[in-house]
């Protein structure tokens, strides 16, 4: 990283360990999002660090969004998430073709720090990913767009949204239409049904947004056959491939940011820790601190393994974006990899707190129950440890693979 993207990285540090930690209880316990952590984070054109400077963004290295998303997750990983699914959504729409409403987004982002979010998964009260999405239909100058998805990551403070899905078309055509349009949050038809509620990252604003019959002109409306989408997307160059996974990364930031956070809560409270039952000489045996135990060193050294090896695979990764490796099955094969990796690390770690610390310590007035919690929520996404498991062993034989997740395919 250069020196400009080292001072933005430390400055984040700053509020994530200071203002960031001090909101993240009240706002986990209300499930409300921290308006005032974005808020803090717009001053200092966290928004537009990634944009490039066509836009006047910050045109900043992937590195430097994963350090500030592992940074902000010390303190608040339900910020850390709304901040990263909104980068990644940015940079989304940056790659897309030019048309009016993304180009005012974008120029909007840079220079303003407005947000954007996108609903790109089953809406929260489904289970048919086949009911869910968007369509839309010509009706003169507009297309009307109908539909519902979920989990709208920063929703509460984003100015637009990402729509995208299929035009209605004649039952006989082969090729559909596919729709991408990026409009404001208050357009009419537009509903954000404010309805995240989740056991942690609760202060996400991960809501469902729905479309109905909301009116957007056709010049606001990007659209391509069908064939032509997947065709672009089936001849993406591999340095394009490699460059965009770094939203999926930021996420590994994110546990990487909690992982550390749950490590220096079991440090500071086994050294702290005496004891076992109310009072003194109840029972027999040596009692002291915990820190002494040697159970307890052994599961803080696991810990510690898992954390370390952790962060030197992430951002090893990370700096190999932009050097092309020998083919997008070499490429892929080594993402799978990094994100086993870290998946497991924030498994090792959240169990490794909880049984060192023990009960006492997994409660509501301590802030390893939210850690915990938020920790472990990584293990409901789309990586499961198993089927990351599975796809290693698969692409060992020498058999293709594709790694599906929230930062795409």
């Amino acid at each position: 990283m250069n020196d400009r993207e080292q001072e933005l990285v430390q400055a984040v540090r700053e509020l994530a360990r200071g203002s960031f930690t001090e909101r993240a209880d009240a706002a986990d316990k209300a499930g409300t999002f921290t308006t005032e952590n974005v808020e803090e984070l717009q001053a200092l054109n966290v928004p537009g660090m990634m944009l490039g400077e066509a836009w006047e963004g910050g045109a900043m290295s992937p590195e430097a969004a994963v350090r500030v998303v592992e940074e902000i997750a010390y303190g608040d990983a339900s910020t850390a998430v709304a901040l990263n699914m909104y980068l990644l959504i940015a940079n989304a729409v940056e790659s897309f073709p030019s048309f009016p409403a993304r180009d005012a987004a974008l120029f909007d982002i840079a220079k303003n720090q407005a947000l954007i979010c996108g609903a790109g998964s089953v809406p929260t009260s489904a289970l048919d990913t086949r009911t869910s999405g968007y369509r839309g239909r010509e009706d003169g100058d507009d297309i009307v767009i109908k539909g519902r998805a979920g989990f709208a990551s920063m929703s509460e403070g984003a100015t637009y949204t990402i729509i995208g899905g299929l035009l209605e078309a004649d039952p006989e055509a082969e090729d559909p239409t596919v729709m991408l349009t990026v409009p404001r949050m208050d357009t009419p038809g537009l509903i954000n049904h404010m309805n995240w509620s989740a056991m942690g990252l609760r202060g996400t604003a991960s809501h469902d947004l729905e479309a109905q019959d909301m009116r957007i002109p056709k010049t606001d409306v990007f659209m391509v056959p069908l064939s032509l989408a997947r065709m672009a997307q089936q001849n993406m160059p591999l340095e394009a491939i490699q460059r965009r996974s770094w939203g999926g990364l930021g996420i590994l930031g994110i546990w990487l940011g909690l992982a550390q956070a749950a490590f220096d809560f079991t440090i500071a409270y086994v050294e702290e820790r005496y004891g076992y039952l109310a009072g003194t000489g109840l029972i027999g045996g040596n009692v002291g601190f915990r820190a002494d135990e040697s159970w307890a060193q052994m599961g803080i050294g696991n810990m510690e393994h898992w954390l370390e090896t952790g962060r030197v695979i992430l951002y090893d990764t990370v700096r190999r974006l932009d050097e092309p490796f020998e083919s997008t099955q070499a490429f892929t094969r080594h993402l799978v990899r990094t994100v086993y990796h870290l998946r497991r690390m924030a498994e090792e770690v959240a169990m490794g707190a909880m049984k060192t610390c023990g009960a006492h310590a997994y409660v509501t007035g301590r802030p390893l129950e939210r850690i915990f919690r938020d920790l472990m929520g990584g293990v409901v996404m789309a990586w499961k440890t198993d089927e990351l498991q599975q796809t290693l062993g698969v692409g060992a034989l020498g058999r293709p693979i594709t790694f599906v997740g929230p930062a795409g395919t």
